[in-house]
């Protein structure tokens, strides 16, 4: 009797022993996402200013016995790339420029034909530059001798000048107000700049037209809000705005709503929100800006 229950105790530790072998051989084992850790490559999270060039280089391994039959690609959650491969490794280099989200989440995802799933992510943090931002500015057109018609942004200020006193300060003149409704041009309620070869507007000695330091302002009008101007908080959006080929050297028929990617003779990039037009030769105009910081 004791011997049987020796055999049937090695029976059934032989049984335990079978089986926990049969449990992890059944297993799933998935493939393998890694990154290309060459220089020059993306390999683990990082930050990125806007407009950074992001090289990612991904390497996937299948498990040796089932191949990889799908590869995806998805950045916030949105699906970039959904391919089918059948393979055992695969690699697959490409770059990005780092847009205007303050986190992008890269997420690398491998399916085998066992349907066995691995997926690893990298999040790029933006490292965006600071902005002035201004909320009110009024400005008055060529004949309104209550209200600054010449503006500029120097030394991280908005300061705000009349003819005379911007003559004597044209190197740090950005922006002029103007309105024009002739023959030739129905420019209505506007904004300019030394550089832009606006003549015969401002009158006198101390005009623009006899400048010695004419500084250049381009406009660009974008298809930002007012609500989405309000929400900027760096300068991504201030440098994704601006469009150098379709940039003008006058805004002019300006509308409340409207907002205006600019770029000054210093290289700094800005927004100009329009909140008020009123009048003509002797009006004003309320703007709201955001530049960046020098």
């Amino acid at each position: 009797m004791k011997r049987l229950l020796i055999l049937c105790g090695f029976a059934l530790m032989s049984g335990f022993l079978l089986s926990s072998c049969s449990k992890d051989e059944d297993e799933p084992v998935p493939p393998t996402v890694a990154f290309n850790q060459q220089s020059g490559f993306i390999t683990s999270d990082v930050t990125a200013a806007f407009g950074d060039t992001l090289n990612f280089g991904i390497i996937l391994q299948s498990n040796g016995t089932d191949n990889l039959v799908k590869f995806e690609i998805k950045a916030n959650g949105l699906t970039l790339l959904d391919s089918t491969i059948n393979t055992q490794s695969f690699t697959y280099n490409f770059y990005t420029i780092k847009g205007i989200s303050d986190q992008e989440i890269w997420a690398f995802t491998a399916t085998d034909i066992a349907g066995n799933r691995k997926e690893e992510t990298i999040t790029i943090t933006g490292a965006f530059g600071q902005i002035n931002s201004y909320t009110t500015i009024l400005v008055g057109a060529q004949d309104n001798v209550a209200t600054e018609s010449f503006l500029s942004f120097s030394n991280n200020e908005a300061t705000k000048y009349f003819q005379a006193q911007a003559f004597q300060n044209q190197d740090k003149i950005d922006i002029f107000c103007f309105f024009e409704n002739t023959a030739t041009h129905q420019n209505m309620m506007s904004l300019g700049s030394p550089g832009s070869n606006i003549n015969g507007v401002f009158t006198g000695a101390s005009s623009p037209d006899n400048y010695t330091t004419k500084n250049l302002t381009r406009f660009y009008k974008t298809t930002i809000t007012a609500a989405q101007f309000d929400a900027i908080q760096n300068d991504a959006v201030l440098l994704d705005a601006y469009n150098a080929d379709e940039a003008r050297k006058k805004a002019s028929v300006l509308a409340a709503g409207e907002v205006y990617a600019i770029k000054i003779q210093s290289g700094l990039t800005g927004l100009i929100k329009v909140i008020a037009v009123s009048g003509e030769e002797a009006g004003t105009l309320e703007i709201a800006v955001k530049i960046q910081k020098q």
